[in-house]
Parts: C-alpha cells; structure tokens; sequence
C-alpha cells in the first residue's frame, strides 16, 4: 500500500532541512535522502565552521531569527560572515534535525527518488530506489503519493556528498528547463606552477576577457601546483562562461589573468626597490620580478572540476518558477528550492542563505496551500 503525505521532500540538505522545519505542525511530510544522515554537506561547509549567511545578503535578518528561535546563537567576523557561536557545522545541522524530529516528518535516508509522476486526480506518485551503504541489502521503498513535492535535491558541486545532479534529471522528467550547468567558486588552473605550490600572498586578481577587465577580487591567494586558489579567486570563476555554441576548451582561450602582488605599493615604490623580494616571500620574489609584481600574467587554462567546487551554476529556469511562492508556473503543486536552481552567488554565505530563504518560503507557500497554515 502506497505511503501518503501533504508533501514529499527531495533532498536533506539546507533547503530541504530549512523546509521540513518551517512546516506548520499540521503538516504530514516526507523526507527522501540519499546519504545515510541528513545534512551531510553542511557539516563540511565553511571548513566545518558553517558560514550560514552573510551581512550583504537582503535576507539576513530573517534567516538569524529563524536559527535564533530555535536557541541557535551567530557571530558576525569583520568581512561580514555569520558563523554559529559555538563555531561548529554540526550545531547547525542538530538544531535542523531536531526542528525536523519536533515535526513528526519521516524521513527516508539511503533512498534515492527516481521519477516522479503527477497524477490525473491530482498530486504526485514518487518511485524510489534503496541506496545503501557496501555490503548492505538494498530493499527498494513502495512508490510514497504527496500532494505536494518540493525538489531540493542540491546541484551538483562536490559530488562526494551525494550531489550529483539527480533534481536536475526530476526536473526536466516534470517538464523543467535547466540552464547551463558549470562548477564555479572553485580554483582557476593556469599551467605549471609546482613551485609555488602551498605559498599564500595577499592580492588583487583581475580577469580579463578578450584582455579586457570583466571581474576582479581582493584577498589571500593560494598558489597550487596547476593555479591559482582562496576565496578571491574563487569568486571570479562564474564570469568565465563559454558563450553559446561555444565549448569549454574554445571559451578558456578567451580569459587571462592579472595579478597584482603589491596592491599596497605604487609603481614608483616598486621601482625604487633593488628587488620584489621583502614584500613577496623569498620563493615567489625569484619568480616574480618588479616588472611583473603589479600586472602578473597568467592563462586561464580552465577551472577545477565537480569535486572541488563549492557551487553549481545554471540550473532550473527561473522563468518557470513564481519566486514568491517558489511553486513551478508548469506543474501545479510542485516547488522548488537551493541550489537546484539558477540562482548563485559569492562565497561568504550567500549560497546557503539562498538555500534557507528559499526553503523556508517554500514551505510557507505549502502551509498556505493547504489549508493547515
């Protein structure tokens, strides 16, 4: 016999969690996750810190008071990263859980959905497989029937944790556009620099298109043995996009980098010195010299992969989505959250505050909807 609820979610990261928890009481809801615990990736996020949100992002008040109501106390650092006092991911995930618990939602963990179908009566039909851990019996779950579904199933950065794109293959199943997927916040690869590998200078990237400025940061940057790494750097990844027609290997021919490793001195304070050396550190200063120290070139030979992206670019249409109600404009009753949509932006927070608001304002809809709000 078929499971029925008011609403299946797919997916138990931070927009599925933020969901579940907002849920009015009344509320009979289901969780399909496909890892063994939910919120697997949040524990890894912000170096196990949790960046949670950020003083920039509109929403910031809202997304405080929702942890806050649930006794989860933040702290602001000086470029405006909120973090858990406690300065733990894993606090971040046990006050969703518990909130999701406190709801009655079952959850269905090591289970992965594999279609969707709306129903003529109305509503929806979910076909999920059991994905257990190696040497365990898998035993697939009866379809579960919902009113309602909400996809929040993530993107498809850092596949190690389970996303690898599967809401996008539910979306499209559903009728969804999904646009041009790339990782992004992730290192840039610009050849051979293995001698530089593990030294850290503070200063400014510049990506040039076509030899044009398009982008550039401020920070720390972290040189690897194909690159260039750190937050700086990661932030210009989403501007370096192949245009249409265009593939990844033709757009890359496009892009160069200018690194300026004395953002603090004048050109003339740079020429009156015997040497870079003093301001970089002794390895970087023999390979970079005062000509090179305020415009360092660099190719742009591509960017790290799915593994060691922090973010996914592209994704569900927005066109197709009412942002006040996060419910799809094709498929009545059916809603959308985080990362599986076409929505992103830097680090620092912004991303998973994009995965709360839109989680939580979601499941307001849901409430709304169904009459139990």
């Amino acid at each position: 016999m078929n499971q029925r609820f008011d609403v299946c979610i797919i997916g138990g990261g931070a927009a599925a969690l933020a969901a579940a928890a907002s849920l009015d009481r009344g509320i009979c809801a289901c969780i399909i996750e496909k890892n063994q615990i939910l919120g697997r990736k949040i524990l890894a996020t912000g170096g196990g810190r949790c960046n949670l949100t950020n003083a920039g992002c509109p929403g910031v008040s809202a997304t405080l008071d929702f942890f806050a109501s649930y006794g989860l106390e933040t702290i602001c650092d000086s470029e405006g990263r909120y973090y858990p006092y406690s300065g733990c991911a894993s606090d971040v995930v046990a006050v969703l859980r518990n909130a999701v618990q406190a709801q009655g939602c079952t959850v269905l963990t090591e289970t992965a959905a594999d279609r969707i179908q709306v129903l003529p009566q109305g509503g929806f039909r979910i076909f999920a497989r059991s994905c257990p851990p190696r040497g365990k019996k898998a035993r697939d779950p009866e379809p579960i029937e919902a009113d309602r579904v909400l996809l929040a199933a993530g993107g498809k950065a850092a596949p190690g944790f389970g996303t690898v794109g599967d809401g996008y293959r539910l979306a499209k199943q559903l009728g969804h556009h999904v646009t041009r997927l790339f990782p992004i916040l992730t290192g840039i690869e610009c050849g051979d620099l293995r001698d530089l590998k593990g030294i850290r200078a503070r200063g400014r990237v510049t990506l040039l298109e076509d030899g044009k400025p398009r982008a550039a940061e401020s920070g720390e940057i972290q040189f690897t043995e194909d690159g260039l790494s750190g937050i700086c750097v990661f932030n210009l990844t989403p501007e370096i996009r192949a245009k249409a027609g265009e593939s990844p290997a033709e757009a890359m021919k496009r892009f160069s980098l200018s690194v300026d490793l004395a953002p603090d001195f004048t050109p003339g304070q740079i020429a009156s010195r015997e040497s870079t050396f003093g301001i970089l550190n002794e390895r970087l200063s023999a390979r970079i010299g005062k000509d090179q120290i305020k415009d360092w070139r660099l190719p742009v030979r591509g960017i790290k992969g799915w593994d060691h992206a922090q973010c996914t670019a592209g994704g569900v249409s927005l066109d197709e989505i009412d942002l006040e109600t996060m419910e799809s404009r094709l498929v009545p009753g059916l809603y959308f959250a985080g990362e599986i949509l076409d929505i992103q932006g830097p680090c620092g927070g912004y991303n998973l505050q994009n995965a709360w608001e839109t989680g939580i304002r979601a499941a307001e809809a849901i409430g709304r909807r169904s009459g139990k709000r």
